[in-house]
C-alpha cells in the first residue's frame, strides 16, 4: 500500500523553488527587474563585431546601463540592412543639480552641447566593445528624435577611432587616385634626365674648373696683399707718431711765442699811453698847423696802426698757431 505525501512537504519544496528563483533573479539579474530603467536606441556604421547584449554603457566612463538587445532588420523594399542597439539606462546612476528634467528633456540637452555614442573597445584580449558617452564638441549637429522602426529615443553616434583613421586613409587614397600619377612620374623622368644632362654638360665641367682655378688665384692674391700691407701698416703708424709728436712740440712753441707776442702789445699800449700825454703837454705849446705838431701827429697815427697790426697778428696766431709752420696762405687754404 502506498504512502500519501505530506502537504507539507509539497508546500516547503514550492516555497524554496519560489525563494531560490527570486534569489537567482536578484543576483544574476542585478536587480535589473526591480530598477526603473529607459530604453534607448543607437545605430553605428559599419561593423559591430565585439559588441554583444549585456555589454556596458558607460557616460565618460561612469556606467549607467546595459545593452539590452541587437537586432537585425532588413528592408527588401529598399534592400537596406539596419542594426538597431537597444540599451537600457538606468536613470539613478545620474544625479541632477537642482530638479530632475522629467521625460527625454534631460538626455535631449545633453545632445544638443554635443553627446554622442561611441564604440570602444573594452579589453584589448577579448576585444570586446562597450558603448562610451562622451562629449564631442566638433561632430555635427543633431537632435534626440524617434525611432520609427523601434518607436525609441535614438541617441546619436560616431564612429569609432578606428573607422575614423580608415575613413581618412581611404580619402587619402581617392584624393592620390584622382592625381595624374602618369603624368606626374613623366614630368619627374624627364627634369631628372634634364638635370643629368646639365651637370655632364662639358660647359659646366669647364666653369667648375674655372671657378676652381680662380679661387687659387684670389688666394695667392689675398697672400701678397697681406704680406705687402703689414710693413705698410707699421709704416703709416710710425708717421702718424711722428706728426703726432710735431705737433706738440708746435703747440709748445706758439704757446710761447703768443705770451711774448701779448707782452710787446702790453709794452706798445703803454708806449702809446705815454705818447699820448706827451702831446697833451706839446699841444699846449706847439700851435696845430705847426711843423713839429704836423709830425707828431704823423708819428702817433703810425704808432697806432702799428699797435693795431700787432693786436690783429696776436689775436691771428692765438686762433692759428700752425701759421708759423705752415704760413698765413696754408692756413686760409684749409
Amino acid at each position: 500500500m502506498s504512502r500519501q505525501a505530506s502537504p507539507a512537504v509539497i508546500g516547503g519544496f514550492v516555497v524554496g523553488a519560489l525563494v531560490l528563483v527570486v534569489a537567482g533573479i536578484v543576483v544574476f539579474g542585478s536587480g535589473r527587474f526591480f530598477a526603473n530603467t529607459s530604453r534607448a536606441v543607437m545605430y553605428f556604421e559599419g561593423d559591430i563585431k565585439g559588441l554583444q547584449t549585456g555589454a556596458a554603457v558607460a557616460f565618460q566612463g561612469v556606467p549607467i546601463g546595459t545593452v539590452s538587445e541587437i537586432r537585425a532588420v532588413f528592408d527588401p523594399q529598399n534592400a537596406k540592412v539596419q542594426i538597431p542597439v537597444i540599451v537600457e539606462i538606468r536613470p539613478d546612476r545620474i544625479e541632477f543639480v537642482g530638479p530632475r528634467p522629467q521625460g527625454g528633456e534631460g538626455i535631449q540637452k545633453l545632445v544638443q552641447r554635443g553627446m554622442r555614442a561611441q564604440l570602444q573597445i573594452e579589453s584589448m584580449v577579448t576585444s570586446q566593445f562597450f558603448i562610451q558617452l562622451d562629449f564631442h564638441l566638433d561632430a555635427p549637429a543633431a537632435e534626440l528624435k524617434l525611432d520609427p522602426l523601434t518607436k525609441l529615443p535614438q541617441i546619436p553616434t560616431i564612429p569609432t577611432t578606428i573607422q575614423q583613421v580608415q575613413q581618412m586613409v581611404r580619402k587619402a587614397l581617392e584624393k592620390i587616385g584622382d592625381l595624374p600619377l602618369e603624368d606626374i612620374v613623366n614630368s619627374i623622368h624627364t627634369t631628372l634626365q634634364g638635370v643629368d644632362r646639365l651637370m655632364n654638360a662639358p660647359e659646366v665641367m669647364e666653369a667648375v674648373r674655372n671657378v676652381n682655378t680662380t679661387m687659387t688665384d684670389v688666394q695667392q692674391l689675398v697672400r701678397n696683399l697681406d704680406k705687402q700691407l703689414t710693413p705698410l701698416t707699421a709704416s703709416a703708424t710710425e708717421a702718424m707718431g711722428s706728426v703726432g709728436k710735431l705737433a706738440r712740440n708746435a703747440d709748445e712753441h706758439v704757446a710761447t711765442l703768443t705770451d711774448s707776442l701779448k707782452e710787446t702789445v702790453g709794452a706798445v699800449r703803454v708806449t702809446l699811453e705815454s705818447a699820448q700825454e706827451v702831446l697833451k703837454n706839446v699841444n699846449g705849446v706847439t700851435a696845430p698847423n705847426s711843423p713839429v705838431g704836423y709830425e707828431l701827429v704823423q708819428t702817433l697815427r703810425q704808432l697806432s696802426e702799428a699797435a693795431r697790426a700787432l693786436r690783429v697778428l696776436a689775436d691771428f696766431l692765438e686762433r692759428n698757431p700752425n701759421a708759423l709752420l705752415f704760413g698765413r696762405n696754408e692756413v686760409k687754404a684749409q
